[in-house]
C-alpha cells in the first residue's frame, strides 16, 4: 500500500547555487502545486556524479514524514532517451533519472513517468528538472496524482556497479571525513582501521583522540568513517573516495 502524499517535497541536485537552475526548479514545483512544502537536502552534488548522488539518497531513507516525495536530480544523460523514474519505496516516493542514482531505493515498486500520459510537453532537452520532474513531484506531493498512474512499471532499473564490495572510501564529507562502506554491524571483533598506510584507532567520539589525531568511529550515516580531531582525514592520509581500507583486529 502506497503512502499518503505527506505535502514535503525534498530537493537532491548537482546544480550547485551559483546559477538559479535551483530556483528555478522551485519555482516549476510551486506553479504546479502552490501549497506543497519545498525541503532543499543539498544541490553540491559534484556536477553529474551519479555515485554521490545514489550515496545520499541512500542517507534519505527513513529521515523524512511518511509520503515525501523525494527528487534526485543527478543527470549526465538529460535529454537522452534514459528513462524517468518514480518509486514507493521506504515509506516515501522518490523520482530521478534512470542511471543508478535511485539505486538504493529501486527494490521497491517502480514506474517509469510517461511524460506524454501526464501531458507534460518538456520545454527544453537539458532541464528535465524544471520541465518534468520539479511538476510531477509537486502533483504527487499534492494528491493530484496517484502513484500508480505515473506510468508503467519497470522490472530492472539501472543500478550502479560499485566494485566488489571489500571496504573502501564511499564519500568524503566537507569536514575531510573518509566515510566507508563498512556497516556498524561490521565492526565485531575491529580495533581500528588503516587507511594510507596509518591506523586509526576504534573509538566512540572525535574527542577520543588528542587534537590533530585520527579516528575510527560510527558517523551519523550509520557507517564506519575516519575522521582527524579538529583536522582532514582526507588530506592526512593522502586519500579519497574509492580509497581501500584495512580493518585492524582489537
Amino acid at each position: 500500500m502506497h503512502p499518503r502524499p505527506s505535502g514535503f517535497v525534498a530537493l537532491l541536485t548537482d546544480f550547485g547555487l551559483a546559477d538559479p537552475y535551483v530556483g528555478i526548479m522551485k519555482g516549476a514545483v510551486l506553479r504546479a502545486s502552490p501549497r506543497v512544502q519545498i525541503v532543499d537536502v543539498t544541490h553540491d552534488v559534484a556536477p553529474q556524479d551519479v555515485e554521490a548522488g545514489a550515496f545520499f539518497v541512500r542517507a534519505l531513507v527513513g529521515r523524512f514524514p511518511a509520503g515525501t516525495v523525494h527528487v534526485a536530480v543527478v543527470d549526465p544523460g538529460v535529454g537522452t532517451a534514459r528513462r524517468l523514474l518514480a518509486v514507493a519505496a521506504h515509506d516515501a516516493y522518490w523520482l530521478g533519472p534512470d542511471n543508478g542514482v535511485l539505486g538504493p531505493v529501486a527494490t521497491g515498486e517502480v514506474r517509469a513517468i510517461d511524460v506524454a500520459h501526464l501531458g507534460i510537453r518538456p520545454e527544453s532537452n537539458t532541464f528535465h528538472g524544471r520541465d518534468i520532474l520539479g511538476p510531477v513531484a509537486a502533483w504527487l506531493a499534492a494528491g493530484r496524482y496517484g502513484f500508480a498512474s505515473l506510468g508503467p512499471l519497470v522490472v530492472e532499473p539501472v543500478r550502479l556497479r560499485t566494485g566488489n564490495g571489500s571496504p573502501r572510501v564511499l564519500h568524503v564529507d566537507r569536514y575531510g571525513n573518509l566515510v566507508t562502506n563498512v556497516p556498524a554491524a561490521g565492526l565485531a571483533g575491529v580495533g581500528g582501521v588503516r587507511v594510507g598506510g596509518q591506523v586509526a584507532p576504534l573509538v566512540r567520539t572525535y574527542a577520543d583522540a588528542p587534537p590533530g589525531g585520527l579516528v575510527a568511529l560510527v558517523g551519523s550515516y550509520g557507517l564506519l568513517e575516519v575522521a582527524k580531531n579538529g583536522g582532514d582525514a582526507a588530506r592526512a592520509t593522502g586519500t579519497g573516495r574509492g580509497a581501500p581500507i584495512e580493518l585492524v583486529p582489537a
